[in-house]
Parts: C-alpha cells; structure tokens; sequence
C-alpha cells in the first residue's frame, strides 16, 4: 500500500515570524511583565504571552506558539545554526547558558533564569529550567562571546570567594550546599557554562593568556550577577577535572582561596561502580587531566586512572598557594573549624543554624536527611575496586593525605 499517497504530511500550526518579532519587542519595552510571565510555569507563562499579545493587538494562537516555544529535553536545538541577536542581554536576570559557534565566532547563549536562588545541588536543574522556559525560548539570546572578555571585571576587582575543587563523590556537593545556606551567598556547582569557556580556554594557547583569563572571569562575573538582591559572597564548586587546570584558574582568579576535597579511594570508587560519573567516560574530561588515550575503555580501571590523575595534578599545584586540603572523613566538623576560616567568613548566630541544618541534609537529595547507611560500607569493595584503586588511586590519595598533614605541622 502507498501510504505516501492518502497520507497528509502534519503540519503544526506557526505563528507568523513578524508577529513574534511584535511581541519579543513589545516585551523588551515592557520589563516588569517580561519578568512576571518569566517566573511563571512554562503553560501558564505560553498562556500569559498570547493574553499579552491579544491586548497589543498581536495575533499569536496560543497552539502555534505553543508549538514554537516548545521545550527541547533532549537538547537538539544546541546542532542548530547559530547567529547573533544582540550585543549584550536585555537584564540582570539572562544569565549564560552555553557557548556555540556560528562558524565565524564563537558565542554565548543566554537564559532568563527569573528570580529563584541556586539552592539546588546542581547548577544544571536551574540552567535545565532557564533553557526550556517559553521566554528564553521566545527570544533565543545569543552573544558574541568576547562579550564576556569586554565585561569582565577590572583584575583588583573580587570575582569569587571561593574556589571548590574535588576528587569527586567526596564531600563537596555537601559543602556548596551549606555554604549556598547562608544569606547573600551564590554557589555556582558545577555550571556547565563555565566548563564549556574552561575547555575552550584550555584547548587554545594560541588565544592571549589575558583573553582567556578576561574570558573565566567575565562568565563568573555573568553567572554569579546579583539578580534580586545584593550578593556578598561567590563561590565556585568545579568539576572534578578541573584540577587539571588549576595554575590557570589562580591566574584568573588569584586571590581567591581554594579548597580540594578528597576521600578514601575504594569508597569513591564503590560509589562510581555503582553510579559511574562522566568524568569516568575517556574523552574531552579526562583530556583536561592529561589522559588522552583513544584506546581506553571506559570502566574502573579508567576511572581509577582519571581520579589519580586529578588527585595527583591537585597536589602537583599546591605550591601555587592560596590552597586547603579537606579529608571527607574531617566532614561535617572540618566545614565550620577549616573551610569557613579559609574562605574568612565568621559565621553570626542565624548563619551558623542555616549552617547546621544543611549540614544534616543529603547533599543530593535536600529534602531529606542524611542517611549514612545508604552509603555501601567499604568493606563491600569488589575484588575490582580494591585492585584499580591500589593502582591507581591509594597513591594520589596518599599525596594528598601528607600535604594535608605537612600544612598541620
């Protein structure tokens, strides 16, 4: 049967391109409604957008843009071509949400993140949100991204508090969590903005040393902008591979304190057997950490290796200065008596309750309490574990543990 031939091509209805423009310029003019459809759930915001356009005589269907504004969950729209709709966001409230080319120049896509704080362990549940939102949507902001280079603030001018570096499944969503607990404070963990510019900046020593520094702290600066209030704090939690570029992260940000968070190896290993992380996948990841193997195979045994390879690059910059090293066996105690010194925050009566709750929270899972004994107990470690970890792993950690003893003394 030639279904070709009694079967209609579907056709989802469209609004027209000119009365989209209408409504993205009416919007700009009008701030205070951009930012009110902006907070709201993504069908009542598609229905607050046609009752805008309807009052400004825009003719937009609600089906049509609907369909138009529709979410990408898959994030197929990042294989679309790109090109430049402005040259600088229209509010505080866009923050970055990825970085892409046109085929000239690379550039900066923008979100409109509203209102809500970072208090979510990750920064990727807010940035998933922001990039389906039918207003970021509606306007798909993009930016050259030299933009960030042009703004960045001034060298004497603080960017961040604080830096978190991390071994991985070692403590460090705990900490971003109770400092993200105390007023005023911006935890950035592990926005993939900053790791897309990190990559691009690291993959070109042929751009100036200071573009590419100019480049980090413009996205810090963009990510950590004071959207609904005054911030007093900055704090950055990394992605365990970022170790690998720690001499250019002080560069970029040198008076900025750090901390590297690291556990006992076959625990962060019985973690990753049972939940591998992206970081144990070989390729751009384990690249920035000096592993560039195209026949590894992902597994333990790559894991152990990029682990290692993180611990032993942390404790190759500890010379670099400005570093704490923490034992997650330290935590919960060692956040109060260690970590919040180093940062030289002092804690006042109401910040120290804030502090203590969310130290009792799972890290992962807020909601609920900590629970220890759903962490497998470390002698469950498979033969596996205990053979990729003595390796590999036990070795950096060890480096670690007497740099960490070394600052004791």
């Amino acid at each position: 049967m030639d279904y070709g031939s009694s079967a209609s091509v579907y056709q989802p209805p469209m609004p027209e391109p000119a009365a989209l423009a209408a409504l993205r310029s009416a919007l700009l003019d009008d701030p205070e409604t951009l930012g009110r459809i902006a907070e709201l759930p993504r069908a009542e915001a598609v229905a607050a957008l046609c009752r805008y356009a309807a009052g400004r005589d825009i003719e937009v269907g609600e089906e049509a843009l609907a369909h138009a504004l529709r979410p990408d969950p898959l994030g197929l729209d990042r294989f679309e071509s790109r090109q430049v709709t402005a040259d600088a966001p229209p509010s505080p409230a866009w923050l970055p949400s990825g970085i892409a080319s046109d085929g000239t120049q690379m550039l900066v896509d923008w979100a409109h993140f509203g209102s809500a704080p970072f208090d979510e362990p990750f920064f990727e549940y807010p940035l998933r949100r922001a990039r389906q939102h039918p207003v970021s949507q509606l306007y798909r902001w993009c930016t050259p991204l030299g933009l960030l280079a042009d703004q960045a603030p001034a060298a004497a001018e603080p960017v961040l508090d604080g830096l978190v570096l991390h071994m991985s499944r070692c403590g460090s969503t705990l900490v971003a969590q109770a400092l993200a607990a105390m007023p005023g404070h911006v935890v950035l963990s592990e926005p993939a903005p900053f790791d897309a510019v990190l990559q691009f900046c690291v993959a070109r020593p042929d751009v100036p040393l200071a573009t590419r520094i100019a480049l980090l702290r413009g996205m810090v600066a963009a990510l950590a902008a004071p959207r609904t209030g005054p911030v007093r704090r900055r704090f950055l939690k990394a992605d365990c591979w970022h170790a690998g570029a720690l001499p250019l992260l002080r560069a970029a940000f040198p008076e900025t304190p750090w901390i590297f968070l690291h556990r006992d190896p076959r625990d962060v290993l019985i973690s990753h057997e049972r939940m591998p992380g992206v970081q144990a996948l070989p390729g751009l990841h384990s690249a920035m950490l000096g592993i560039e193997d195209p026949a590894a195979l992902p597994g333990l045994e790559f894991t152990a290796r990029v682990l290692g390879a993180t611990c032993h690059l942390a404790a190759d910059h500890a010379a670099l200065g400005g570093g704490l090293f923490i034992d997650y066996a330290e935590l919960p105690d060692a956040f109060t008596a260690r970590i919040l010194p180093h940062f030289g925050i002092v804690p006042d009566a109401a910040e120290t309750d804030a502090i203590a709750a969310a130290l009792v929270r799972d890290a992962k899972e807020p909601r609920k309490p900590f629970d220890p004994a759903e962490r497998a107990p470390r002698d469950s470690a498979s033969a596996a574990v205990i053979a990729a970890s003595d390796r590999h792993l036990a070795p950096a950690v060890e480096r670690l543990r007497a740099i960490q003893r070394s600052f004791a003394d």
